[in-house]
């Protein structure tokens, strides 16, 4: 388990906080049919906010970004103001686990790699309960696309992953939970490397400059060089799957 301090370190650094882009939101947006004009949606786990900042262009929608870390949501807020969406997207700091929306609140709920921690099958099973008969769903979620994984990538990217690794098995799961599948599809490599790990990779050799003496904080550091570069030999395997699903 990464030591979550230095972990936050790197990551309030960076503009994502997980790999993504502006083609694969729109995309995924695109999928959905039948929202209305202005929908009310919620970002679960928004991070810094990239993708809630682009949602919010494409949706012309009103939008709840929640996450437990308010750096993130400083961050945001940041560049809400600067795009001038502060009438349209309202932070809430809150654990996921801790949601206390009303059911049946949302026309779209939307989670680029975040839903995971509540548990995939229990996060996907909370979202069903908050959406709006025949609200959607779209979230990324880290997926092996080989049942035969090569152990480093088992070990690195799977190891704390009980939950779907194996895209058949996830989207099963989904259906299982009271949704129809849209449309899914998976992240491009460049959502990975251009707009997450090559960030990070700017800014990895300051904070091991600045930490240089500190254990704990060299441990993390090395962990995520080492992520990055099994991903570069291993990308072939796995992947991030954007799912779109409507409530049934």
């Amino acid at each position: 388990m990464r030591n979550m301090k230095y972990f936050f370190k790197l990551f309030d650094l960076l503009p994502r906080a997980g790999p993504g882009n502006y083609e694969s939101t729109r995309w995924a947006f695109e999928a959905i049919p039948g929202l209305p004009n202005q929908p009310f949606i919620l970002d679960l786990g928004c991070g810094p906010g990239e993708q809630t900042i682009d949602l919010a262009k494409i949706s012309k929608g009103k939008i709840i970004a929640l996450d437990r870390h308010q750096p993130f949501l400083d961050t945001l807020m940041n560049s809400v103001r600067r795009a001038g969406l502060a009438d349209d997207i309202t932070p809430k700091n809150m654990l996921m686990e801790e949601m206390d929306f009303a059911a049946e609140t949302f026309d779209l709920i939307w989670s680029e790699g975040a839903l995971y921690f509540m548990g995939l099958q229990n996060g996907v099973r909370r979202c069903h309960q908050l959406l709006k008969p025949g609200g959607c769903l779209a979230f990324t979620d880290l997926t092996a696309y080989s049942t035969d994984l090569p152990k480093p990538v088992a070990d690195m990217f799977f190891s704390e992953m009980a939950d779907f690794p194996q895209l058949p098995a996830k989207l099963a799961m989904v259906e299982a939970e009271g949704f129809t599948i849209l449309t899914h599809f998976t992240l491009p490599k460049t959502a990975w490397l251009d707009n997450f790990y090559v960030p990070m990779e700017i800014e990895l050799p300051r904070l091991e400059e600045k930490y240089q003496d500190n254990e704990a904080a060299m441990e993390v550091y090395q962990s995520m060089r080492d992520e990055i570069a099994l991903y570069r030999d291993y990308s072939d395997y796995i992947g991030y799957e954007f799912i779109v699903g409507q409530k049934k």
